[in-house]
């Protein structure tokens, strides 16, 4: 990320799997924008070498200025939070609250058990086969940055419809 010039927005955490990430954009000379709600900055340690660090009130501000400064989304594997996230910036691109790309790195098949549920979803009629399409997998965080690169926005923001 840092030798192409694209700028990590995350949680501001110094620990995990976003951590090692932040350190390692860091290490190649990038710029990092950690976005963290004052409760957890003690709790979760916040990352103190960042370039820059947010702090919000709450964990709902913390997905909005970091869904503000996005130009994109990657999701690495990761637990509930990741999974919070995931579905509120998905869920914002289905009602057609923006058109970026989100693309999740099934790194190990981490994410097989979500398509699973996804398919699962789309045969009950409870998403679409379209909203399959909201989002991109990939197999390797490696693959993520080309992923943005070939997504466009569609035409038209997915609406909830039923086709």
């Amino acid at each position: 990320m840092a030798a192409e010039g694209i700028e990590l927005v995350y949680g501001g955490g110094s620990v995990g799997l976003m951590g090692v990430l932040a350190d390692a954009v860091l290490a190649g000379g990038g710029k990092v924008t950690g976005v963290i709600p004052d409760f957890l900055s003690t709790r979760e340690l916040a990352h103190g070498g960042v370039t820059k660090m947010l702090v919000t009130r709450s964990m709902h501000e913390r997905k909005e200025e970091m869904s503000r400064l996005a130009d994109a989304f990657a999701v690495l594997p990761g637990g509930f939070g990741t999974l919070d996230e995931f579905f509120e910036i998905l869920t914002w691109k289905q009602l057609g609250l923006h058109a970026r790309p989100i693309v999740v790195a099934n790194t190990g098949g981490w994410f097989d058990p979500l398509m699973a549920y996804c398919r699962r979803a789309v045969a009950a009629g409870a998403i679409t086969r379209g909203n399959l399409e909201l989002f991109t997998m990939v197999g390797r965080a490696e693959e993520i940055v080309d992923a943005v690169r070939r997504r466009r926005p569609p035409p038209e923001a997915r609406r909830l419809s039923r086709t």
